[in-house]
């Protein structure tokens, strides 16, 4: 086993891969870097999409789950709905068997995750549904919290 320098590994799902999500996760880990080991949940070929970024410091969990054939930022699709929760469930199962120690979400379409056929309202509601907690609350961290 290899041993990090850091305490603490952070998990961060990408979230919709047509959205924003991408773009703020490779953001998040610049800003990161350093402070944690850091774990993206996603699809490394849309990573490589995001102009003037590169991940240098975080590791991949690549899921190849978004068709590159007509893929295209912007668009709200079933299948990247479905993308989105295949990270989250991806996230879970790491935080289980305590490959990450925590999880950062970043953001999803609630209309694709719906259009998938999934009933979604939100991140929250759907990780306390999917991990059975009966008390669950949303943090949000900015300079000013």
């Amino acid at each position: 086993m290899i041993k990090s320098k850091y305490k603490v590994k952070i998990g961060i799902t990408i979230g919709d891969p047509s959205g924003i999500g991408p773009a703020v996760t490779l953001k998040s880990v610049e800003r990161l870097k350093g402070v944690a080991e850091l774990v993206i949940i996603g699809d490394a070929w849309v990573l490589s999409k995001i102009r003037g970024h590169k991940v240098t410091s975080a590791s991949i969990i690549d899921l190849a789950n978004v068709a590159r054939k007509n893929f295209v930022f912007g668009k709200v699709s079933a299948e990247y709905g479905r993308a989105s929760l295949d990270y989250l469930g991806r996230a879970l199962q790491m935080l289980k068997e305590k490959k990450i120690d925590c999880l950062v979400t970043s953001p999803v379409s609630k209309e694709a995750v719906n259009l998938s056929g999934v009933r979604f309202s939100g991140h929250t509601e759907y990780l306390a549904q999917r991990s059975g907690a009966k008390h669950f609350a949303m943090m949000l961290l900015n300079r000013k919290l």
